[in-house]
This record gives C-alpha cells, sequence and structure tokens, in this order.
C-alpha cells in the first residue's frame, strides 16, 4: 500500500482543494493506511486532521512545507528561495513543527514566512525532511543548473543539521512528456542518491482528493492570482495532482523509464517511514512550544517580583 507523504489540504490558501475530512475520506476509499498533510507555511488543519484520521483508523502524518534558505539575514534573490517538507516523527516532533511554524511566519524574508539552517538547528527535534519537487531548495537549484557540488554541500549541511537519517530526497510521480522540469530535477536526484548514498522517497504532491477536483483547484488559483477562469495568462497546471493509487504512482514512474527495482524502493521507503511514525496528541489540553524566557526578561522579573501585587 502506497503512503502519500506530500500533499495539501484547502488550509494551504487557495493552492489546493480538499478539506481534511475529504482527504481522509479519500484515503479510506482507497485502503490506505496512512496519509500525510504538509499544507504552505501552517498547521491550522493539524488537530482536526488527528482527529479525523484516528477516527477513520488512518495514520495522521503532520507536516508542513515552509520556505528554506540557508540564511535569513543574507541578501537573497527569490529564484534562491525553495521550499521544505517537514514531518514530525513523534509528540516531540509536533512541537518542533509548531515552534518552526512560528519562527518561519514571525521572521520570513519580504513578508514570506521562511526558515534557514540556523532555525533547523536550534529547533529540529525528532522530525524528517523531504527535497524533491521543482519549488524545492534543491529542485530550484537543479533548475537554475547550480553546480553539482554546491547541491551536495547543501544536502550534506542539512545532514550534518538534523541527521543523515532524517533527509530524504523526493523523486515526484509526474509524467515526463507534460513538462521537463520532473525529468531533470527527478534524474539529478536519482543520480545524487546513488552517489552519496541517501535515501529517496516517492509522491506525486498531491493538491486534490479525486480527478474531479482539478477544475475547481484551477478556478481558486485565478482567484488567488487576480485572474477571470477564461484568461489565458492563468495558472493552468499539467499534471495530475489527485491523490493517486500505488498502481497510478507505478505506472507513471515505469512510464518514464524509472528501473522497477527502483520504484520498489521508494515505495516501501515511503511506508518504512509511516511505519516509524508514532505521533500521539493529548487532546483537550494547551499545547504551545516552550520558549525559553530571554535572560534580560528574567532580571527584570528578579528585581520587580518583590513589588508584584496579586489580588485574591
Amino acid at each position: 500500500m502506497f503512503t502519500h507523504l506530500h500533499g495539501h489540504s484547502t488550509f494551504s490558501f487557495l493552492e489546493a482543494i480538499g478539506k481534511p475530512a475529504a482527504i481522509v475520506n479519500k484515503a479510506k476509499e482507497l485502503w490506505m493506511d496512512a496519509i500525510a498533510i504538509t499544507d504552505y507555511n501552517g498547521m491550522y488543519w493539524a488537530i482536526k486532521f488527528y482527529q479525523l484520521a484516528k477516527d477513520a483508523g488512518i495514520k495522521p502524518i503532520i507536516g508542513v512545507e515552509l520556505g528554506f534558505v540557508m540564511d535569513i539575514n543574507s541578501q537573497i534573490s527569490d529564484q534562491q528561495i525553495g521550499n521544505i517538507v517537514i514531518l514530525a516523527k513523534n509528540k516531540e516532533g509536533y512541537q518542533s513543527l509548531m515552534e518552526l511554524t512560528s519562527f518561519a511566519n514571525k521572521e520570513g524574508i519580504k513578508g514570506k514566512p521562511k526558515i534557514d539552517l540556523q532555525a533547523l538547528k536550534k529547533f529540529w527535534r525528532e522530525i524528517i525532511c523531504l527535497f524533491g519537487w521543482a519549488n524545492s531548495r534543491i529542485g530550484k537549484m537543479i533548475a537554475l543548473d547550480e553546480k553539482e557540488s554546491k547541491i551536495i554541500e547543501i544536502i550534506h549541511l542539512i545532514q550534518d543539521t538534523i541527521g543523515k537519517d532524517n533527509v530524504y530526497l523526493e523523486i515526484i510521480a509526474q509524467d515526463y512528456n507534460e513538462t521537463n522540469e520532473s525529468k531533470k530535477v527527478n534524474e539529478l536526484l536519482l543520480a545524487l542518491a546513488e552517489k552519496e548514498q541517501i535515501a529517496c522517497v516517492v509522491d506525486n504532491n498531491y493538491f486534490y482528493p479525486s480527478k474531479t477536483d482539478k477544475q475547481a483547484r484551477e478556478v481558486a488559483l485565478a482567484i488567488k492570482d487576480w485572474f477571470k477562469i477564461y484568461d489565458e495568462n492563468r495558472r493552468k497546471p499539467k499534471w495530475q495532482f489527485h491523490i493517486m493509487t500505488e498502481e497510478e504512482i507505478r505506472e507513471i514512474l515505469e512510464h518514464n523509464g524509472i528501473d522497477k527495482k527502483i520504484i520498489n524502493h521508494l515505495i516501501e521507503t515511503n511506508n518504512t517511514i509511516a511505519e516509524q511514525i508514532t505521533t500521539e496528541i493529548e487532546l483537550n489540553q494547551t499545547l504551545f512550544p516552550n520558549y525559553e524566557t530571554p535572560e534580560d526578561i528574567k532580571e527584570i522579573y528578579e528585581q520587580y517580583k518583590d513589588k508584584l501585587v496579586v489580588k485574591e
């Protein structure tokens, strides 16, 4: 059984179609044991998704997709800003996701949520990171024909930060005939994976539950971009972004010329990651990230604590 580790709900505002309930229902319809939601820049859906998935007997995999740069304080062009997909391995990882998401929305670049390597160093705990897809940091480097040595250097830096076993390259299952973009990224990632002994996963990065939702998503994209549905300049995604079955994933990868042994290993890696995820959230209580009080605030408190008045 195939496990989707990268996908979006309607909470990726106007980029995707499908409430968490629809995604869970689709996963149940396809007899999936687990499924992930990795919406852009926020986790507003997480508790509802967790409850719905648990009730349906499906393992909820909670993640987020954030903008990622190496140094948030450096001068960066828009072309250098790619994304990173982060999954929580357990409850501690879920706390880490909240901290990273809060940092991204608080700091960011040009008003857009972003994290950098230092944020990963500060907040990472029990998380898994995926890189692939044309909009990822690695994918953008490949599209810009960056040197392979530079790409490997960045991968190694991230591995050194969160652990080699927590970093995966992501192969995207989309038809090469519809665009060469995925072909270029996938081929280099597979070569790097073999050369550097890095594990790979596979996804099609879903944006809607069923094939019939494709037009609804195009309407949402047009609204977001201030276009009308009949405007020629609006975004018209060519690829298939529904929640695919394992058979569909296999068929696309085989059509793209990827060896069956590699396909089997990719799908097996997805399922292995899903099996290792054990996120359990205690409901009906307040769960905020734990932040250390800054030293200057502690000093002020110590100075004035005796003057504080507590009313009975």
